[in-house]
């Protein structure tokens, strides 16, 4: 148990740096050094010892994660420039580049780098550098592979989160790959190849890689795109060419964990092996004489079971399988009982001790939850099973009886797997498939277990005779193309799954709690012991749901949330009571990335946000109707404004219409004389544009609504310019507004003076990108509103911004700590 007990504390003490513990921080080691003598006072010496251990492993595993994430860098490490940064970066690939649908990319370690930035770098010019960089290239052509040295210029960054709650850690989940440097090209055009005397990387590494990409060649010219890709994932780890919305798709249906190589497929390469080791060891007399067949075929699997780890790309789930798989063989060889619960716990705190921060993955959350939640539940029910079928199928052949149990334990670790992760599943893609068992059941004997073997055996006969590797692999398509259509014919289907909150760690804990002590309520002795644990916890999760429902449909402040979605505009407006407006939603040029998906929509399922009432566009340029599609599908959208302006040049725009068309969503084209509507006690006001003014340009013509919550107002004014301002100047309603969303980011083209001077505002909101290229906003416009005394929050300073009134006052939030205090606007005006 002590090996289990030094894994959690060990997890516990990284998992802590989410929570902002400091191991090393006096006020912590003093609690720490109090249990340990609280422990030896209560049980002696043994007691304190353990307090000690598990304390120090908690403190190890808290230490290790923080330098991780903020690393003593060395003096040649690219990160002590001053960034950002354009130099020229000689560096090997240290990774295989992944070529994914309209990116690639290129993992490089540097060797040297040269900060010359006119005409071509000479060798002389270069200076040692280190630091691992990944380089994201928009076209990527060149056959690059791993141990290649490349020569490039680049623009070096810093790695930056998009600061709006929800949104993914992604700087955090780099550092965790010792990655804290990224860079963006558009082509591989100017990337050189040079050929240095000893080739970097590890002999065994380049073979396993020269494998990989030869079956996957293989794969590419046998089979169709869609099979080639999932066969490339299921045999060598290769995600990269997977189609989105074939992704979606596997979520939905619940089986995007077939997908990844894991436990079963270790397993089966395993047992193969260990099988066919066997039977070739079983032929010789001379071995079944001197050696123990089994340990014999054990000790030979393990090398097999190693090599296609490394063959598979070695990822959390592979590794947490290959460690367990090798805890097993190992007591196999030296006779001795493997206990699943310590071998399990063995993988985490190796997995851990590889990767600081791998707790916070999700495939190691999946991973090790899976397959806990499939020992606890046959743990649990195997025995009551047995007792029942000894009383019950004693008529039946003894066959029978045999089948029966294994369909039984079958359904019992899809069900137990599928319920296990299913609240992670629901925070992490906020998707709940309601078909998830029956599809498992279905679709694993295909996609898990017959398109592996198949995919296997084509692999391995690649390099033995390519015609049977050839009706192996289109064996192998076939079962991949059938439950392909499977999958896609089952997401198909009207409720399949829907969209879910996210879960709060608090409603985490209730829910495994729960599961737990369901699985061992019999253990809860007295029953009234029983009685009141499970009142208390049904209280507890009765609490957690009044508190969301009150936060949720009865509410009384408004709520406006400024986000930050990089160079573009979105924000999210919570009206008193339930009703939830949604006012542009950024995007951006990017096929890949969806601001709606990755920002919007991840922020609102933080809030308990599931359903939006009105989207607004303000005016059709991609920086703020880029995510709305997104949220249009998935958010049971009631309306739609907008000015009533198209863009008939744009793919994309052309989608979003038609999305709103395809999920009945009604269309509004509002323009001044629109009248005003009150909603949850806010009048919302349309100020622009003037009704059937033609001749403004797309900016200027920008639908400026104003809210106003009793004594407070707010304005937003979308990409207004000069033009705009002065045609919002002529409005007869009243402009003056508290809070300000910045007209077009601040551009020197807009913010005019008899503007901010009509309006007056006391907080004025920048939605803007870190360091964007237009340079926003200009530094006049930043005089502009010192001199007006307006204080100005940015979100690339500052994160999301969010204003919250109760009709008399409001008070200011942000996401990162502010450059200044606003301490007094917090207390109201």
């Amino acid at each position: 148990m002590i090996l289990i007990h030094l894994a959690l504390a060990y997890l516990l003490g990284q998992a802590g740096v989410a929570w902002g513990w400091q191991a090393a921080a006096p006020f912590w080691l003093g609690g720490l050094l109090t249990l340990s003598v609280a422990g030896w006072i209560i049980g002696g010496l043994r007691l304190a010892v353990l307090v000690s251990l598990l304390s120090g492993a908690s403190v190890v595993g808290n230490l290790t994660l923080h330098r991780v994430y903020a690393p003593d860098f060395p003096v040649h490490h690219l990160r002590q420039l001053a960034l950002p940064q354009k130099i020229t970066l000689e560096g090997w690939l240290f990774q295989e580049p992944e070529r994914g649908l309209g990116r690639g990319r290129l993992y490089l370690e540097a060797r040297q780098v040269c900060f010359e930035t006119q005409g071509i770098c000479k060798d002389h010019q270069f200076q040692p550098a280190t630091g691992k960089v990944l380089v994201t290239v928009r076209h990527l052509q060149s056959p690059w592979q791993y141990g290649d040295v490349l020569r490039l210029p680049l623009k070096l960054r810093v790695p930056r989160n998009f600061h709006t709650p929800g949104s993914f850690d992604y700087a955090s989940y780099l550092a965790r790959r010792d990655i804290y440097l990224t860079a963006f090209v558009w082509d591989d055009k100017n990337i050189e190849k040079i050929e240095p005397a000893n080739r970097p990387g590890t002999w065994l590494r380049h073979r396993l890689e020269h494998v990989r990409r030869t079956v996957g060649a293989f794969f590419d010219a046998q089979l169709s795109t869609t099979a080639a890709a999932i066969l490339r994932a299921l045999i060598i780890g290769d995600k990269s060419r997977l189609d989105p919305e074939l992704r979606d798709s596997f979520t939905r249906v619940g089986v995007a964990h077939v997908l990844a190589i894991s436990g079963l497929h270790i397993g089966l390469v395993a047992a193969l092996a260990y099988g066919a080791w066997w039977w070739l060891l079983a032929r010789s007399q001379y071995v079944l004489l001197m050696w123990s067949v089994p340990k014999l075929a054990a000790l030979c699997t393990l090398p097999v079971v190693l090599l296609y780890a490394g063959l598979a790309g070695g990822s959390v789930s592979t590794l947490r399988a290959v460690i367990m798989v090798t805890v097993f063989l190992t007591a196999l060889l030296l006779d001795q009982k493997e206990e699943v619960f310590r071998s399990l716990a063995l993988a985490a705190l190796i997995v851990s001790l590889i990767w600081p921060g791998a707790v916070f993955d999700v495939s190691f959350q999946l991973s090790f939850v899976a397959v806990l939640s499939i020992f606890l539940g046959l743990h649990r029910f195997q025995s009551w099973w047995d007792n029942r079928d000894e009383t019950r199928a004693v008529h039946l052949s003894p066959w029978r009886r045999r089948l029966r149990r294994w369909a039984l334990l079958y359904g019992l670790v899809s069900l137990s797997a599928t319920v296990g992760t299913l609240p992670l599943v629901a925070t992490h893609f906020h998707t709940v498939p309601l078909v998830g068992f029956v599809a498992n059941l279905l679709l694993v004997p295909f996609l898990g277990s017959a398109a592996v073997v198949l995919g296997l055996a084509s692999a391995a006969l690649v390099f033995i005779h390519m015609g049977a590797a050839a009706l192996a692999v289109w064996c192998a398509g076939a079962v991949v193309s059938l439950g392909v259509w499977m999958v896609e014919a089952i997401a198909a289907l009207p409720f399949t799954a829907f969209h879910f909150v996210t879960l709060t760690l608090f409603e985490l804990i209730l829910f495994y709690t729960l599961c737990v002590s369901l699985l061992f309520s019999a253990r809860l002795q007295p029953s009234g012991l029983r009685r009141v644990f499970f009142s208390c916890l049904f209280g507890l999760m009765l609490c957690d749901g009044l508190y969301w429902l009150t936060q949720r449909y009865f509410q009384t402040d408004l709520r406006v949330s400024f986000l930050d979605v990089g160079q573009g505009d979105a924000a999210v407006v919570e009206f008193p009571g339930s009703h939830v407006m949604i006012i542009d939603a950024g995007g951006f040029t990017s096929r890949t990335f969806d601001s709606g998906r990755a920002i919007v929509a991840p922020f609102l399922w933080q809030q308990k946000i599931g359903r939006i009432d009105t989207l607004v566009l303000s005016h059709p340029n991609l920086d703020h109707y880029g995510g709305l599609e997104f949220l249009a599908e998935h958010f049971g959208v009631a309306a739609f404004w907008f000015n009533g302006e198209g863009r008939s040049d744009s793919r994309r725009f052309k989608r979003l219409m038609a999305t709103l068309q395809e999920n009945d969503i009604q269309t509004h084209s509002l323009c001044r004389d629109t009248p005003n509507r009150e909603i949850g006690g806010v009048r919302v006001q349309i100020l622009h544009p003037l009704c059937g003014q033609t001749g403004l340009d797309t900016n200027d013509a920008s639908l400026v609504l104003r809210l106003s919550h009793g004594e407070v107002d707010m304005l937003f004014s979308g990409d207004v310019e000069a033009a705009g301002e002065r045609i919002l100047l002529g409005t007869p309603a009243p402009l003056q507004s508290e809070i300000l969303k910045v007209p077009h980011h601040g551009s020197r083209s807009s913010s005019t003076r008899p503007f901010l001077e009509a309006v007056s505002p006391e907080i004025a909101v920048a939605s803007l990108g870190y360091r964007n290229r237009f340079r926003f906003p200009a530094p006049e416009v930043v005089g502009r509103y010192e001199q007006q005394g307006t204080t100005l929050l940015r979100t690339d300073q500052v994160g999301t911004v969010t204003v919250r009134s109760d009709g008399k006052s409001y008070r200011i939030e942000t996401f990162l700590p502010e450059p200044f205090t606003i301490q007094n606007l917090r207390q109201g005006r």
